[in-house]
Order: C-alpha cells, then sequence, then structure tokens
C-alpha cells in the first residue's frame, strides 16, 4: 500500500466525530481535485514541492468566491486541508519536505474573513416574481435555447422552492423522480438528490409542478438532466445584471436565504425550515433567516399595535382580494389556512 494512502486513513480514522469526517473529507477532496486535479490519496513530492500560495488563491479561493461560496466555508475547507498536511507531517511520507512550512505558507489566507453570512440579500416572493418575469422579458442573442427566458424563469423558481444548491440542482436527471400517490392525499413527485456533502435528499414537488416542468424542459430522455440546455455561469450573469438593475446585491445563494426567510415567516415553525434547508443545526438554520427591516415587522411594532380586527368584517370583497393579492405571502397563507379547512377553492 502506497505510503500516502496510509497516511490518508490515518487522517480519516483520527477524527473521532462522524459529522466532522464528512465534512473534512469533502473539502479535502474539493480542494485536491481544483489544484492538482488528483484525489488526496494519489498526491506526491512533486505536488507539494512545486505547491504555492498563488495556487491556493487562484485555483481554490476565486473559483469557489465566483460561486458565490461563503469566506467561512472556504476556510473550513483550507482547515481541513492543514489537518491532512499535519498526519502527512507526523507520518514523515515526504522526509526533508519542510509540510509545517507549507501548511502556514500555502494554506493561511488571511483575507478570508468568517462573518460574512449576510453579504448578499435574500429573496422574497415578490422579488422572484419580478425577476421571473424579467428573466422572460429579456433579450437572448447569444443562445441556442428555445424559449431561455421561460426556462431560466422556471430553473430560478425551481431553486428558490425546493432550496437545492446550485450544483446539485444542475445534476439533476429525470431519473431522480418518482411518481407517488400519498397515503395522506396528493398526487407528488418524490425527488431523491445528491446535495452539498453527498448527503441524499428527498423533496415533494407537487404533480402539478412537475408536470409544468415537465413540459418546458423534457427532451424523450429519461436520464437526461433537467436544466442540461442551460448555463450555470450565465445563470450568475443574469443575477448580476438584475442586481445591477436594482442596485442590490443577490446572488445565487440569495434564492435559499430567500426562501428559508418566507418559509419561517410563513409558519415559524423553524425546525420545519430546518429540514427544508438540509441542515443538520437549527443555529445553521437561523443565519440563513434574515431579519426584516420593514417596522411593521419589528416585534415591538407588532406588539404595541392595537387593531381591531372586528372591522375586517366591514371591508367588501374587493378590498380584501386587494389586500390579499398584494403580498405573495398572504396569497400563501390564506390557501394553506384554506386547505386546513378542507375549502373548495
Amino acid at each position: 500500500m502506497k505510503k500516502i494512502l496510509v497516511a490518508y486513513l490515518t487522517w480519516k480514522n483520527s477524527i473521532n466525530s462522524p459529522n466532522t469526517l464528512k465534512k473534512y473529507t469533502g473539502s479535502v477532496e474539493i480542494y485536491c481535485d481544483l489544484v492538482f486535479g488528483k484525489k488526496p490519496d494519489e498526491l506526491t513530492r512533486d505536488d507539494f514541492e512545486n505547491l504555492r500560495y498563488s495556487d491556493t488563491i487562484n485555483k481554490f479561493v476565486k473559483p469557489l468566491r465566483d460561486k458565490d461560496i461563503k469566506d467561512s466555508t472556504i476556510k473550513s475547507h483550507l482547515i481541513a486541508m492543514r489537518s491532512y498536511l499535519n498526519i502527512i507531517r507526523k507520518e514523515k511520507i515526504f522526509p526533508g519536505l519542510n509540510m509545517s512550512s507549507i501548511s502556514n505558507d500555502v494554506f493561511k489566507v488571511q483575507s478570508l474573513g468568517m462573518n460574512n453570512v449576510e453579504h448578499y440579500e435574500p429573496i422574497s416572493l415578490t422579488d422572484l416574481n419580478e425577476i421571473e418575469e424579467w428573466l422572460k422579458s429579456k433579450n437572448y442573442f447569444n443562445t441556442k435555447v428555445d424559449n431561455a427566458g421561460e426556462k431560466y424563469a422556471m430553473l430560478i423558481d425551481f431553486m428558490y422552492k425546493t432550496g437545492i444548491r446550485v450544483t446539485a440542482t444542475f445534476n439533476i436527471t429525470w431519473s431522480d423522480f418518482t411518481l407517488m400517490n400519498s397515503p395522506y392525499g396528493g398526487d407528488w413527485a418524490q425527488l431523491e438528490v445528491l446535495d452539498k456533502g453527498s448527503k441524499l435528499n428527498t423533496k415533494y414537488l407537487t404533480r402539478a409542478y412537475y408536470d409544468k416542468l415537465h413540459r418546458i424542459f423534457y427532451r424523450n430522455n429519461k436520464d437526461e438532466k433537467l436544466f442540461d440546455e442551460l448555463s450555470q455561469h450565465s445563470l450568475r450573469s443574469f443575477f448580476k445584471q438584475f442586481s445591477e438593475k436594482k442596485g442590490r446585491h443577490l446572488v445565487i445563494h440569495s434564492l435559499k436565504a430567500g426562501t428559508a426567510t418566507t418559509l419561517y415567516a410563513q409558519t415559524k415553525d423553524i425546525l420545519l425550515v430546518r429540514d427544508f434547508c438540509d441542515h443538520e443545526s437549527v443555529s445553521t438554520t437561523e443565519n440563513y433567516i434574515h431579519q426584516q427591516e420593514d417596522p411593521n415587522h419589528m416585534g415591538t411594532a407588532i406588539l404595541t399595535e392595537n387593531f381591531d380586527a372586528d372591522k375586517i368584517d366591514n371591508l367588501s370583497k374587493e378590498q380584501l382580494l386587494m389586500i390579499i393579492h398584494s403580498q405573495p405571502e398572504i396569497e400563501n397563507t390564506i390557501m394553506r389556512t384554506g386547505s386546513k379547512f378542507h375549502l373548495t377553492f
């Protein structure tokens, strides 16, 4: 057995927590793939002798930042690499090579911040509707994709409503869906997708929503990827264009932050939001739920308001409908509550 493989197995066995092991191995695999083009147990002496700080910045940090990966996540990846190098040093895999110096000089990037969770704005349902309409109406000069506007609008709608990260979204195939009838009621499309950390996540889409996806994207090949015609690079470019148009800082990850914020605002169920986001910890979910800046939604404002709810009875049907349709969140609350009372819409 090669010495580097022994070191890799020793490093993995030295990590007690299954959760930490999962995160660290994923981090090391990402770095080795981007920088070396190899697996962690295939590295050679030459790889480390030729490794430079510029490789970490240009081949690792910048590409991940371009994908809207948080600095705190990138820094965690580099900490995992330093942990791996420490075992290589202890095992004396490459005698005479100063692994401690490499660890300190190559894998420490001082410009990476840890408190950057809110460096982007969340997208509300109103924002989602606006960007979808913008995508449908914009001109697509350099694309061979038919109905590109409708397809990109459906792509971000799907990401918002499933909470699936962009890389995993672009790897979904039609064969990942299973059509089913639930014993609790309803026809569903069960989607199983490998997301962050190679974790298998299950999402349930209504049959009507799946049928819409099928109508827009299906090309008679069940093994084809849903969004194979579309481009991640173009999607990021569209977010940048829309952000500049609105004077805001919206990125792809704004979708998940926005949907977590919206879902919590509608349900006040932090565990439901945690499960939706596929987080292992509620504290992670809390970082995704952005505080509303509107004073009308602040705690003191809500508690000091003294509405006379009986006055609702005096509103006309037209006035009520105007209020309901003024915000997608209110519409969704009405529909969900009505379904609980088995109302027919």
